[in-house]
C-alpha cells in the first residue's frame, strides 16, 4: 500500500552552508554541508515535496545548483527569519553541528512552532551529543565501548596525565559536544598532552572534554533509519579518518558505501539496538563504529544526516527522502533494503586555486561533483561522489574524474592535494 506524503512544504536548514556560519569565516566543513544541503534538497523533491530552504550569501554569489522551490539567501544568522519559514511549512529537516547545543536548538526551535520535525527530537539530541553519556548508556546496554575518562582543560598536566594512565596510552582527546574532527588528538606521549588540550580549548567553551581508548582497527558506520520505536540498518560504511597528533589537523577525508565486512552483521546488530534505547531518535541516525578482532566497539552516534549519506543516495535503490518521511509521519520502515553497486565519495584539497566563472559553474553542474571547490576560506576543497559496480571501479572511477576536473578547472594537475 502505497504511504500518502503528509506534508507537503519542507524547511531543510543546513547550518553551515544556510547561513548559521555567515559572520565567521568559512568553515574546512562547507564543503560536506553543502554537498549533503544539494543531494538532500534534490531527494526531498523527487519524493514530492515543495522545498524551501537558506543559503549564505557567499556561496550563493557562484550560483550553485540548487533545485529547492524557494532559496533564502542570507547575510546574517537571522533567527527570525528562520522561525517565519518555520511558521510556512508543515515539516522540518535539519542538519546542524550538535557543538554547543545548535542542533539541539534548532530541533527545540521546529518543536515549539508545532512543525513535524524529520529528525531526531529534542532529548534524544542532547543524550547522544555528551558523547561520554551516550558510551553509559551503549555500555549499559551491554555494547562494547572503548575504556574512556572525563577530564579538564583547567586542570593541571599532571592530573589530565593521571587520567590517560588510567586508560593506558595512546588515547583519543575529544571536544565532548563535538562535530567532525574538531579539536581531535591521537595522543601517544605526556609530552603531547598540552598541545592536545590546547587544541580542545580552541574549539570549544567547555571545560570537560573526553578521553577515549584509542581502538586499532577499521573505521567504520551505520546508517540507519528509525519510526522511534523501531530502526532498520540500511547500510554498513567504510570512514576514510585520520587521526593526528596533536601539532597536526585531523581529517575526515571520505570513505565508501558499502563496507563489506565480517563483522557487518553484528554491527547492525549491536547499532539497532543502542538506537532502538534512545527515546526520540527517530528518522535518519548514523553511528560510528571501530570494526576490530576483539568486535565491534561504539564510538558515537550521530541525531543527524551523515557525509556517508552521498555514498548511500547513490547505491540505495530507494528514496531515502521518501522513507523519512514515512518513518516519521506513518511509522512505516520498508520491508526490504535494496543497495547496488558501490559508491566513493572524496574530499579533494586545492591549493593556488584561480577560477574561471564559466568552467566552474559548469564543474558545478555535475551531478558527481556533490560540492565544487568555492574558492572561500584557505582550504578550498570539492566533495565529489563516483559510482561502480564495485569498489575497484568505483575507486578508479573517481581517479578518473578528478582528472577531469582538475583539467577542466586548471589545465593542469599540480594545483591538488589530498589530505
Amino acid at each position: 500500500m502505497k504511504v500518502v506524503v503528509v506534508a507537503l512544504k519542507l524547511l531543510v536548514f543546513e547550518f553551515f552552508s544556510g547561513g548559521g556560519f555567515v559572520e565567521g569565516e568559512i568553515s574546512g566543513l562547507i564543503g560536506e554541508a553543502y554537498a549533503m544541503l544539494r543531494y538532500i534538497v534534490e531527494d526531498f523533491r523527487k519524493a514530492g515535496f515543495e522545498v524551501y530552504t537558506t543559503l549564505d550569501h557567499r556561496i550563493a554569489q557562484f550560483v550553485p545548483p540548487l533545485k529547492a522551490q524557494r532559496v533564502e539567501v542570507v547575510s546574517s544568522w537571522d533567527l527570525p527569519l528562520f522561525r517565519e519559514l518555520l511558521g510556512e511549512v508543515d515539516a522540518a529537516f535539519l542538519i546542524a553541528p550538535e557543538t554547543d547545543n545548535v542542533l539541539y536548538s534548532l530541533a527545540s526551535e521546529v518543536v515549539k512552532a508545532g512543525t513535524k520535525l524529520f529528525g531526531p527530537l529534542p532529548p534524544a539530541i542532547e543524550l547522544t551529543t555528551d558523547k561520554s553519556k551516550l558510551l553509559g548508556v551503549a555500555k549499559k546496554l551491554g555494547l562494547k565501548v572503548p575504556r574512556h575518562s572525563l577530564s579538564k582543560t583547567s586542570s593541571s598536566t599532571a592530573s589530565v596525565e593521571k587520567t590517560v594512565r588510567s586508560i593506558g596510552y595512546p588515547v583519543v582527546f575529544k571536544v565532548l559536544d563535538g562535530a567532525g574532527s574538531e579539536g581531535l588528538s591521537l595522543v601517544s606521549r605526556a609530552d603531547e598532552i598540552p598541545q592536545a588540550v590546547e587544541k580542545i580549548r580552541r574549539v570549544s567553551n567547555r571545560d570537560l572534554f573526553l578521553v577515549e581508548e584509542f581502538v586499532h582497527g577499521v573505521d567504520a558506520s551505520v546508517s540507519l533509519l528509525s519510526n522511534g520505536e523501531k530502526a532498520l540498518p540500511l547500510s554498513l560504511n567504510f570512514q576514510s579518518v585520520k587521526i593526528r597528533n596533536p601539532n597536526e589537523e585531523s581529517r575526515y577525508e571520505g570513505g565508501y558505501v558499502p563496507l563489506k565486512h565480517r563483522l557487518m552483521e553484528k554491527a547492525f546488530e549491536d547499532t539497532k539496538i543502542l538506537v532502538e534505547n534512545i527515546n526520540g531518535l527517530q528518522g535518519y541516525v548514523g553511528v560510528d563504529v571501530k570494526l576490530s578482532e576483539e568486535g565491534v566497539t561504539i564510538l558515537e552516534v550521530n541525531p543527524r544526516l551523515t557525509t556517508s549519506y552521498l555514498g548511500l543516495r547513490r547505491v540505495l535503490r530507494q528514496n531515502l527522502s521518501s522513507m523519512i518521511n514515512e518513518a516519521i509521519v506513518s511509522k512505516t520502515l520498508p520491508s526490504k533494503i535494496i543497495i547496488e553497486g558501490c559508491a566513493y565519495f572524496k574530499k579533494i584539497y586545492f591549493s593556488n586555486l584561480k577560477i574561471d566563472e564559466d568552467r566552474f559553474r559548469k564543474i558545478a553542474q555535475r551531478e558527481d561533483v556533490a560540492a565544487p571547490p568555492f574558492p572561500l576560506g584557505d582550504k578550498i576543497h570539492a566533495i565529489m561522489v563516483a559510482y561502480s559496480k564495485n569498489k575497484r571501479l568505483a575507486m578508479l572511477n573517481m581517479e578518473k574524474m578528478m582528472k577531469e576536473i582538475i583539467e577542466e578547472l586548471t589545465g593542469k594537475n599540480k594545483n591538488v592535494r589530498e589530505q
